[in-house]
């Protein structure tokens, strides 16, 4: 990693090198990570001690690939390392992003939320590519209960009607 990527890690995480170096290496955050569910054996603090001293970090290490964000690592950390804002740091200063990732920014940055068919349509060969097709009808299901319906003006109760006749 160059200079220039360790620079966007710490401008998007708002920590500096010096502030990794408070990790004790208590592994607490390696004890409730969610990656180690898949028996992938990873631990934050490998991670964090690469930023401190400035080493490689690969892109297809197992927390930087698989890690959900699930903020676990952090709540259990007694400094409170935000770990997942310094993976996702990590991911955009290697240009590792999904698009499904690319996706989900650009609906939030467009319309202010999760804008579910606009992801699917931004990351739809990624998915199918990936297997995911077999949760497409539960997914159509989802959205078309979310979708806008033309609304159907209802009658009034008790057959009221306002000033100009109408129910």
């Amino acid at each position: 990693m160059n200079e220039e990527q360790y620079r966007t890690i710490f401008e998007l995480t708002g920590y500096g090198r010096e502030d990794f170096s408070v990790c004790l290496g208590c592994k607490i955050c390696a004890s409730v990570c969610t990656v180690n569910d898949l028996s992938l054996s990873v631990n934050p603090q490998d991670i964090l001690l690469a930023l401190f001293l400035g080493q490689e970090i690969a892109g297809d290490h197992a927390l930087v690939r698989y890690c959900t964000s699930c903020y676990r690592c952090s709540n259990a950390c007694p400094w409170g390392i935000r770990i997942p804002e310094v993976i996702r740091a990590l991911k955009e200063s290697l240009g590792l992003e999904s698009p499904f990732e690319r996706a989900f920014k650009g609906s939030v940055r467009i319309w202010g939320r999760v804008y579910e068919p606009y992801i699917f349509m931004k990351a739809g060969v990624f998915l199918l590519k990936e297997g995911y097709l077999k949760y497409m009808p539960k997914w159509t299901e989802y959205v078309s209960f979310h979708l806008p319906r033309r609304v159907r003006r209802l009658s009034s109760p008790g057959g009221l009607s306002d000033s100009k006749g109408r129910p």
